[in-house]
């Protein structure tokens, strides 16, 4: 909502601005936003002398991050799609960025040949990388697909660094939590920390914390122009492209290659997670006061390999492959394609499921065949209002599938539990959505990770020692058989929130027994996978 003009602040002088900017109390965020968009654009179509223009600039920093902060927390939570109610809230936050960016691009410009700006060179190349990066940054935060040029407009001022041999030369800055100073280079290689971290696959909180550490942990890395191609463990960033990160090892040598060396990066994380292992704080570690444990520390070992060792970590290779598979994203549906049955109370329990479908997540395990034909399977679910989703699969591993979905269904979550059968399987699998990514054109694209083993839909409820619990309902619960060949335990898959160490659980299924859990496998949005001990008796 544009700001009426009678009541928009003075913006006609720097001082003016500045003036503004001191008494700015941003409450109303829509109303404060709007006119700092307006005063950036009045600074652009009438430019004051370089010096005066890069004052209100610098003043305006504070007040633009907090108000693009506070705004990008209505989309942050899940996947933003094309077309939604929150998508003109990207277009408006995506927008004050580029303003910020063109407002120091347009100095730069013309302050070139002014003597006296020499000593701002690295300042405003610092800068512009700064807030070209928070555009990638802002489409990483809305999982949505990053714009083509945009990396290699990035680049590209990289590279102009390089050029007025400024990349390394550190300036203060304010916005970086850790060290209130950074160079180009690692104001660079801060985004590049933040591509190679997965970022389409992380909850808000946590994409909250990587932007915080790749800014912390960026002084760490440095950026070369010799290149060994042999070199397995490091990363390279070819200028002339339009992507990030790639491993050295696939990458065409050229004069716009770099290398990425982040070996001290990878002992420094190293020493950080023995300070946890002592009993450091993360906020006494610099990693902020909002890091709480044990979150923090897994976040961090997670990061070890992507950025420590130049390595995604995938176990098995992709391979290209097309197909139909279908997806089921709510809990009652995700037990009924399970086991061909609504989940219903024990006492009115009666066996039946699919038979195995991937022999190498079944190792030959044999299951008893669903009661109804498939045809009578998928009335029923349509007579109970239970939904199965189709999908395409893009490529898959033995560890799960990347697939794309072209039409409108459920809002999915990444972590969130959903059970899958491709179009030539049997049997239908749980499987976690490890991330996603909108395309511009409204495609959603979704990474799921399978869960080894055929699963058996079991009745579960909590029960303290003392056998307190024992009339309390059963909730829906999963039971996943051990699979050796995949180094993969006995597990259950239990509602979100049930985890804690030795606790047991009555676990009804077609042998009733009591689990006692070992500890936590995965911590989904909507589950939680656990180790356990059956206990006699």
């Amino acid at each position: 909502m544009a700001i009426a003009t009678e009541n928009r602040p003075d913006f006609s002088s720097p001082e003016a601005c500045l003036a503004w900017l001191a008494s700015l109390n941003p409450t109303n965020l829509h109303e404060t936003h709007d006119a700092l968009a307006a005063m950036l654009g009045n600074l652009q179509e009438r430019p004051p002398l370089p010096a005066q223009h890069l004052q209100v600039l610098e003043a305006a920093r504070s007040a633009v991050e907090f108000v693009q902060t506070e705004l990008a927390r209505r989309y942050a939570a899940r996947p933003l799609p094309p077309v939604s109610q929150e998508d003109e809230t990207l277009r408006i936050v995506v927008e004050l960025w580029q303003q910020m960016l063109r407002g120091y691009t347009l100095i730069a410009q013309r302050s070139a040949l002014d003597p006296a700006f020499i000593d701002r060179r690295p300042m405003l190349a610092q800068r512009r990388i700064h807030y070209h990066g928070s555009l990638i940054l802002e489409y990483f935060r809305a999982r949505r697909e990053v714009p083509p040029g945009m990396w290699a407009e990035l680049h590209r001022l990289y590279g102009a660094a390089e050029d007025w041999n400024v990349a390394t030369v550190r300036v203060g800055e304010p916005l970086n939590e850790t060290w209130r100073a950074q160079s180009c280079a690692e104001a660079y290689i801060a985004i590049l920390l933040v591509d190679a971290a997965n970022p389409y696959g992380r909850t808000p909180r946590e994409f909250t914390w990587i932007l915080r550490w790749a800014q912390r942990f960026a002084p760490h890395c440095t950026i070369h122009t010799d290149v060994a191609v042999e070199e397995k463990s490091a990363y390279a960033i070819d200028l002339s492209q339009d992507f990030g990160l790639r491993p050295i090892a696939v990458a065409n040598p050229g004069k716009t290659l770099r290398r990425v060396d982040s070996q001290r990066l990878a002992a420094h994380i190293q020493a950080v997670v023995a300070q946890f292992k002592r009993g450091a704080s993360p906020a006494s570690l610099g990693l902020g006061e909002d890091c709480v444990q044990p979150a923090c520390a897994r976040l961090l070992v997670s990061l070890y390999r992507p950025w420590g060792l130049a390595a995604a970590g995938r176990r098995f290779a992709r391979k290209t492959t097309h197909g139909a598979i279908q997806i089921a994203t709510d809990l009652p549906s995700i037990g009924y394609f399970v086991a061909g049955r609504p989940f219903e109370q024990p006492s009115e329990v009666r066996a039946g499921t699919f038979r195995d479908m991937m022999s190498v997540y079944t190792i030959g395990e044999q299951v008893e065949s669903a009661d109804r034909t498939e045809g009578e399977l998928y009335a029923r679910a349509a007579q109970l209002g239970l939904v199965l989703e189709h999908w395409e699969i893009a490529d898959q591993s033995l560890q799960g599938f990347r697939i794309a979905r072209h039409t409108s269904g459920s809002r999915v979550d990444h972590r969130q539990l959903v059970a899958l059968r491709p179009a030539d399987g049997e049997n239908f699998l749980l499987a976690e959505i490890s991330w996603l990514m909108y395309r511009s054109n409204g495609q959603l694209l979704a990474g799921v990770s399978l869960m080894a083993g055929v699963p058996v839909m079991a009745g579960a409820r909590i029960r303290n020692a003392n056998g307190a619990g024992l009339r309390e309902n059963y909730h829906q619960a999963f039971i996943l058989p051990a699979v050796p060949a995949l180094k993969s335990e006995s597990s259950l898959v239990l509602p979100a929130g049930w985890y804690q160490a030795d606790r047991l659980i009555d676990v009804h299924a077609e042998k009733p027994f009591t689990a006692r859990i070992i500890k936590l496998i995965t911590r989904g949005t909507t589950f939680d996978r656990v180790s356990f001990e059956r206990l006699p008796g």
